[in-house]
C-alpha cells in the first residue's frame, strides 16, 4: 500500500521516533550518543525548530519537536544522514542503520504537550535503564535533567517547556517534576506514539461513548489530537494545497532570471554561474511542489545530489545573491 504523505507544517508539534533496522542498536557506546546529540544541536540551530523533549534508547530515539519555518524533513535529513555516515565509519559497517523512514506524528499542542514531555522523559524508567525515578535526573541520555536544570546539555528549549507548568523557574520546575511523578506508572509502551481514532479522542472510554450514541469523529493516523483538531487541520491543508508551477515554468523563470539556458542547467557543467542556476532551479522547483524524483530524472542525478542542490539553492535565495 502507498504510504501517506507526511504532514510537515510550520509551527506544529511533532513526536518523532526512529528505530534501528531489525530492532538492532543504533547507539553502541557513549561516543555514538554524544555524536547524535551534537548533530541534533547543530541541526536545530540551522533549521530553526525547537526540541521540547528527547530520549535516546539503545535501539531507538524519541524527539518532541516544535517545527519552525523550515521543514521537519530537512532537520531529520541533516541529523540522520550525518549520524549514519559517522556510525558506519566508526563501526566499519555499511548499509541501512534505521528501520524504514522515521515516524512523525503531528500532535495537538495544548492537549498533548505535557503528556508527550512526560512520556518521552520517563522512557528510561519504563525500560528499566534506571533503577528509580530519582536516578532519572542524572541519566545523561534524555532531557529530564535539562528540564530540572541539573544537566549541562542544552538541547531542549527549557523556558518554553516550563512555561506550560507554571511561572518562575523554581515553581515551574517543581510542578514539572510533580507532573512526572504522577505519571510514573501511567503510560504503556507505544502510547502517544501514533495517531488514529482511539488516541485522537482521549482513549477507549470516549470511543465507547461515541459508539453508544452513534457519534462519529474525524481521525487521521498521522495526527494525535481531537476530532475537531484533525478536521480543522486537514481543511487548512486542503485549502492551502493548490497546484504550483510546473517544472517547465520554473525552469523558464530561472533561465530568464539568471541568463543560463535550459541546456546548461541540465548539463553536467561545473561552471559556477551554471551550478548556482541549477541549484536555484532545484530549490524553486521543490517549493512549487515538483518531486525530487522528477528532478533527479530530469537532471540525471541521484537523490543525494538533488538534496544538495536544493540546499544550495535555498542558501542562495536566503543570502539574496545575484547570479551573473
Amino acid at each position: 500500500m502507498p504510504r501517506n504523505a507526511r504532514l510537515d507544517i510550520p509551527g506544529c508539534l511533532y513526536h518523532v521516533i526512529a528505530r534501528g533496522n531489525e530492532r538492532r542498536n543504533i547507539f553502541t557506546d557513549d561516543a555514538d550518543r554524544y555524536n547524535f546529540m551534537s548533530r541534533l544541536a547543530v541541526a536545530l540551530r540551522q533549521n530553526g525548530s525547537k526540541c521540547l523533549a528527547w530520549c535516546l534508547m539503545p535501539n531507538h530515539f524519541h524527539l518532541v519537536i516544535l517545527r519552525g519555518l523550515r521543514p521537519l524533513s530537512e532537520l531529520m535529513r541533516r541529523l540522520l544522514t550525518g549520524y549514519v555516515g559517522n556510525f558506519n565509519r566508526r563501526h566499519l559497517r555499511c548499509g541501512h542503520l534505521f528501520q524504514n523512514r522515521y515516524k512523525s506524528i503531528l500532535c495537538e499542542q495544548d492537549e498533548y504537550l505535557l503528556e508527550l514531555v512526560a512520556y518521552v522523559h520517563l522512557n528510561p524508567l519504563r525500560a528499566r535503564l534506571v533503577g528509580k525515578y530519582e536516578d532519572l535526573r542524572r541519566y545523561n541520555w534524555c532531557g529530564h535533567g535539562e528540564a530540572l536544570g541539573t544537566a549541562r546539555t542544552a538541547l531542549i528549549d527549557r523556558d518554553y517547556v516550563l512555561d506550560y507548568y507554571g511561572h518562575g523557574d523554581g515553581d515551574a520546575a517543581a510542578k514539572y517534576e510533580e507532573f512526572l511523578r504522577a505519571r510514573i506508572n501511567k503510560y504503556k509502551t507505544g502510547e502517544l506514539s501514533g495517531g488514529g481514532l482511539l488516541r485522537s479522542i482521549g482513549g477507549a472510554a470516549s470511543l465507547l461513548s461515541m459508539r453508544q450514541t452513534g457519534e462519529k469523529e474525524m481521525s487521521d493516523s498521522r495526527v494525535l489530537g481531537s476530532g475537531g483538531f484533525v478536521e480543522a487541520l486537514l481543511a487548512q491543508i486542503e485549502k492551502e494545497t493548490e497546484p504550483g508551477e510546473s517544472a517547465e515554468a520554473v525552469l523558464e523563470r530561472v533561465c530568464a532570471e539568471t541568463g543560463a539556458t535550459a541546456a546548461e542547467i541540465k548539463s553536467r557543467s561545473r561552471i559556477r554561474r551554471i551550478v548556482e542556476a541549477r541549484a536555484r532551479y532545484c530549490y524553486m522547483a521543490e517549493m512549487a511542489g515538483v518531486s525530487g524524483g522528477l528532478l533527479a530524472e530530469e537532471l540525471g542525478r541521484n537523490s543525494g545530489s538533488i538534496s544538495y542542490l536544493v540546499g544550495k539553492g535555498r542558501e542562495l535565495e536566503e543570502n539574496n545573491r545575484v547570479i551573473v
